[in-house]
């Protein structure tokens, strides 16, 4: 197994917690701050993927696909399954209502989609949650490799593949004013261009330039698209699309830079990479305990305090305990933590050659 870039567990792990606190802003969503957060952090584990790409044959990109992100996104609906048959015994700390049945469920699940699906026909399915990432991600490392692999050796690669990736992206975009695809395809199009602008910064070695100057150059950046507008990756809603991708890339950048300087804080940098190496396993029980939970909206009713920014904090708190104890738990039990982390711990161990055996 290759070994691991520790910066980037640290990012990955600051660009997850952020998913848990942008979920859990409730009117603050829309502030400057939500803008900042939403403005990043999918598009940042896109640009990673990027970033780390190496060209497979189709197949075995498809099976890796399967294995490190299908497979956790169905274990995961599956999870919601089983507390959706159980939740009417803890009426006071599961949502009942939502959703609504085991078949709604299902149809939310095949579908595979973050928010209620826009469509231009009349639906009833509903939102999968968070694990939309997975099935997005998947889709587009798929579709990714396949147009390297094609475009690759042309004359002009670079600037063929910027044109394939902006088609697509400009694609995925248009369709999603009227028509949320199934299997979140939209959005796994137009996450090819940070994808792509990843695999551009690993080429040219961008993300480890260290400059104090282009640190505070992105962060100005990603603060002031903040300050005018939001990017929800997951339905791809915002008024300025270049402005949303300028924003994601600073805001990206901004955070490496973060994340680098962590490396050097010994007990900080393990702790927060142990959280990127296990980032799916956060989002996958981030996203059962946000569709079931009813503790946050307790809290947030609860009189014990008038001030809402504390009940906020109470709930970020609240929602990263479930997920971080799934995170510490699940590495060390035997085919669930297969079904979370194949690529870590497979079905079937790799077997060993034998060298000194006839050829």
């Amino acid at each position: 197994m290759k070994k691991r870039i520790m910066w980037i567990d640290v990012a990955r792990a600051i660009a997850m917690l952020c998913v848990i606190i942008g979920h859990s802003l409730y009117q603050y969503t829309d502030s400057t701050f939500g803008n900042m957060i939403y403005n990043f952090h999918m598009p940042l584990f896109f640009i990673f993927s990027g970033y780390l790409y190496h060209m497979k044959h189709w197949d075995k990109e498809a099976r890796g696909a399967g294995l490190n992100l299908l497979l956790p996104y169905y274990t995961t609906a599956g999870l919601m399954g089983l507390v959706f048959l159980y939740r009417e015994f803890f009426p006071k700390f599961l949502a009942v209502g939502f959703p609504p049945s085991a078949k709604a469920l299902l149809n939310m699940t095949l579908y595979g989609v973050g928010v209620t699906p826009r469509t231009p026909f009349p639906t009833t399915v509903l939102a999968i949650g968070a694990i939309w990432f997975l099935m997005a991600l998947a889709i587009a490392d798929m579709v990714f490799n396949l147009v390297m692999i094609k475009t690759q050796g042309s004359p002009s690669q670079n600037i063929s593949r910027l044109l394939i990736f902006g088609t697509l992206a400009g694609v995925g975009r248009l369709i999603s004013t009227y028509w949320l695809l199934p299997l979140s395809i939209n959005s796994a199009l137009f996450a090819l261009v940070f994808m792509y602008i990843g695999y551009l910064a690993k080429d040219g070695a961008l993300l480890e330039r260290q400059s104090g100057k282009l640190f505070i150059m992105a962060l100005l950046i990603w603060l002031a698209v903040s300050t005018q507008q939001t990017f929800y990756l997951v339905s791809l809603e915002t008024p300025d699309t270049l402005l949303a991708i300028v924003g994601a890339v600073a805001g990206t950048f901004a955070v490496v830079k973060l994340a680098q300087g962590l490396t050097h804080l010994k007990l900080t940098s393990r702790v927060m990479a142990f959280l990127g190496r296990n980032s799916i396993i956060i989002l996958c029980f981030h996203s059962i305990d946000i569709m079931f939970s009813n503790v946050p909206n307790l809290i947030m009713t609860a009189g014990f305090t008038t001030n809402d920014y504390l009940k906020i904090v109470l709930v970020v708190l609240y929602r990263m305990i479930i997920p971080i104890i799934a995170a510490i738990v699940i590495p060390h039990i035997p085919v669930l933590r297969s079904l979370f982390l194949n690529r870590v711990y497979p079905f079937k161990k790799r077997g060993r050659v034998n060298k000194n055996a006839k050829t």
